[in-house]
């Protein structure tokens, strides 16, 4: 049993641990990125330009760096979005403590976190910020089906606490836009996250998304986040619910864009099919496609093309137990496959391989499967990965096969990683 006195001096030994852990992964962040001091200064500067923030000047930043590096002061709560803005990378990351621990390093106090300070200055909003933040983000969602979830997590999730402030502390003409933002961003991260296969990751951050939605009041969004959360329901196997979410999206139809309107389609088809029922999947589905030819690039749903619903159609196909008219649906589909959706093309032939592998066309499934799985590799998408996890129990008959055998070691060796 430890001797009361010592006890009392813990909380001391844990903010010197935090400061340690926090200062050596300052100097090494920017020493990865082979900074001096001088170009961190600049580049924190920059941030502070680009978020509409005040920043100190470029004689106080060399004190103040040098104080954060060597462990003399912890980074300020109001400086650390810089950082997180300059590096493109997490609180965790950069070894932050929650702010009230921060808060009682800077002050060399022992005091409870509850007893610390907090600062409640209001967040300064202004149109150049949220010009900012929503080209940053159209960005992001442009590579994303490209790169993947991988390499966009750490950025977004950077900017995810000035969003979040905004959104608790703007007020006035501003806030309306500051809210769709955070709705924009907050669904963003939350697919993020989907895609990665954490699933409670994302629907905190869908849910959050709703939030945001429900207070701005404009129907597209408010259609988008709730089909978004149907689309994780029915993924995690409650399609009842997820086919629910749809049908409350759709109540807004009369005030959809095309492809908005054609994504909830899209999404109550599955959810249908998910339960059996044929009839209404179909129809859904006939009704995606019409919708989706009649959008444009510049929607909010832009991924949300023909050949895209093409491919949830066959994955209906696949719930529904009637291969054959997947695969034919899938090969249709990827013919005409646009070339910016390379991630969802990667879900797409992973898909064929299980169908084809219905069908007991092992070449096909084989063919299909070693492509999904280069996507995957690439972008990091768990989605893809988990449809050829899925894929090795109905391969199992011909694992003696060498293509069958090498598949499966490659898919093992993702398992492992």
């Amino acid at each position: 049993e430890q001797h009361p006195q010592l006890l009392r001096y813990q909380p001391l030994n844990q903010i010197r641990h935090a400061r340690n852990n926090e200062r050596s992964r300052q100097r090494k962040r920017r020493l990865k990125r082979g900074w001096t001091q001088s170009e961190l200064i600049d580049a924190l500067m920059a941030s502070a330009q680009r978020l509409g923030v005040p920043t100190p000047t470029s004689t106080s930043w060399k004190t103040l760096v040098s104080m954060y590096e060597n462990g003399r002061r912890a980074v300020s709560p109001d400086h650390r979005p810089l950082f997180r803005e300059a590096y493109e990378v997490t609180d965790e990351e950069l070894g932050f403590e929650p702010a009230a621990t921060s808060g009682a390093i800077a002050q060399g106090e022992l005091l409870p976190t509850s007893d610390v300070a907090v600062n409640r200055t209001p967040m300064p909003v202004n149109s150049g910020m949220l010009n900012y933040l929503t080209s940053v983000l159209q960005q992001h969602a442009q590579a994303e089906p490209f790169v993947g979830p991988h390499f966009l997590l750490a950025p977004v999730s950077s900017q995810m606490p000035l969003v979040e402030q905004m959104c608790r502390e703007a007020y006035g003409p501003l806030r309306q836009e500051v809210l769709r933002v955070g709705a924009r961003y907050a669904e963003f991260l939350g697919w993020l996250y989907q895609d990665t296969g954490r699933v409670g990751e994302a629907m905190r951050w869908t849910r959050l998304a709703m939030e945001y939605a429900q207070e701005l009041g404009d129907p597209m969004v408010i259609a988008y986040m709730l089909q978004r959360r149907g689309n994780i329901a029915t993924e995690t196997g409650h399609a009842g619910h997820g086919a629910g979410l749809a049908l409350a999206a759709l109540r807004y139809a009369s005030e959809l864009s095309p492809r908005v309107h054609a994504v909830i389609l899209r999404q109550l088809a599955i959810s249908k099919a998910s339960l059996g029922e044929v009839a209404e999947s179909e129809r859904a589905i006939e009704q995606a496609l019409v919708a989706a030819d009649r959008g444009d690039d510049g929607d909010m749903a832009f991924y949300c093309t023909v050949s895209y619903v093409e491919m949830e159609a066959a994955n209906c196909e696949v719930r529904l137990r009637r291969a054959d008219k997947a695969v034919v649906t899938y090969e249709r589909s990827l013919r005409h496959w646009p070339a910016v959706q390379e991630r969802d093309r990667g879900l797409c032939l992973a898909r064929l391989a299980t169908a084809n592998a219905i069908l007991e066309d092992v070449e096909g499934s084989y063919r299909a499967a070693e492509q999904a799985l280069g996507i995957a590799r690439r972008t990091g998408s768990a989605r893809i990965l988990d449809e050829l996890y899925r894929l090795q129990p109905r391969l199992a008959r011909w694992r003696r096969l060498v293509e069958v055998s090498e598949l499966n070691r490659q898919l093992d060796l993702t398992k492992t990683a």
